[in-house]
């Protein structure tokens, strides 16, 4: 397999670097640095797209790292997993609070490998970029990101899909939002947030609508800000007795991080759905908001995807 990805091991311990290279080398380049000053002159040589980092080094140190780093316009958008043996609530919130991607007990190396690998994986596919984002969305993009990330360690799916609809649902102030489940010609309604569809509508009403089957044929995202005269979006009638003209719909794909990593970050055309969101609003939305919600909510989705898989 091609390694598309690099990571750039940070740590003054050289049997960490032979560790990580053994866990992460099949699937990525592994860069190794001994000291913070040392990573920093490898990130500017090469092109990094992830960063484990140590907490405890000579000179600088992980935190004093992660705090340069947040403050360089160019490599701040990097996330950075920062490793330590000696973990406290202290040290954990002020990395989180610096920036930090994620914070992570060295022990877990040896008790659960294949978590640390499967938490690498995730923050790759939600370090969505999108050039010129507006400064607001950018922090919306960051947050939604963090405070996600935080909750799939509990690796519960419900809770991990709440809180993704949740902080999507309040970030773009959305009149309502619904998450659907597919498998096979089974679809059931998780959760709905906002104006709440009405009560004899259900699994198989959805089924008839004509855009949601569009959504099944063409698996791909849609934006309608107009949907009393369009041909686009569910329940129109709810739509114009709510006021509701604005209305994205968001696909999600029965893949995980690793095989949307090794497919370059694309969705492959065979691929099954899983789930489909509904996200609707009084105001319109920017083009701005629709790529970032859709990019996030998809690549994301791998993840709802394989907490989904092992229920």
């Amino acid at each position: 397999m091609d390694k598309d990805y690099t990571l750039l091991i940070i740590d003054d311990d050289p049997a960490m670097h032979i560790m990580l290279k053994t866990m992460l080398g099949t699937d990525y380049n592994i860069i190794n640095a001994n000291t913070a000053q040392e990573g920093i002159n490898k990130l500017a040589e090469e092109k990094i797209h992830f960063i484990l980092t140590d907490i405890h080094m000579p000179g600088m140190s992980g935190l004093e790292f992660l705090e340069a780093l947040m403050a360089d316009a160019e490599m701040q958008n990097i996330p950075v997993l920062i490793m330590t043996s000696l973990p406290t609530i202290d040290k954990e919130q002020k990395a989180l609070g610096l920036g930090a991607a994620d914070f992570i007990d060295k022990s877990l190396f040896n008790s659960d490998r294949e978590e640390l690998i499967n938490r690498i994986r995730m923050k790759l596919v939600a370090n969505v970029d999108i050039p010129d984002l507006p400064e607001k969305l950018e922090l919306d993009k960051k947050e939604i990101t963090k405070s996600v990330l935080f909750e799939v360690s509990s690796g519960d799916f419900v809770s991990t899909a709440q809180k993704l609809c949740k902080i999507i649902f309040n970030k773009l102030e959305a009149d309502h939002l619904s998450f659907w489940t597919l498998n096979e010609e089974n679809v059931q309604m998780l959760l709905a947030y906002g104006i709440q569809l009405p009560r004899k509508y259900g699994p198989k009403d959805l089924k008839e609508e004509p855009t949601f089957k569009l959504v099944q044929e063409q698996k791909r995202p849609y934006l309608v800000n107009n949907v009393f005269n369009s041909e686009k979006g569910i329940l129109p009638e709810l739509s114009e007795d709510e006021g509701l003209p604005a209305e994205i719909g968001i696909p999600l794909f029965a893949l995980t991080e690793k095989e949307l990593i090794q497919n370059k970050m694309k969705i492959p055309p065979n691929v099954a759905l899983f789930g489909y969101v509904v996200i609707k609003r009084k105001r319109v939305f920017t083009s701005h908001e629709y790529k970032l919600t859709t990019l996030m909510m998809m690549q994301l989705g791998t993840t709802l995807w394989r907490l989904y898989k092992d229920l």
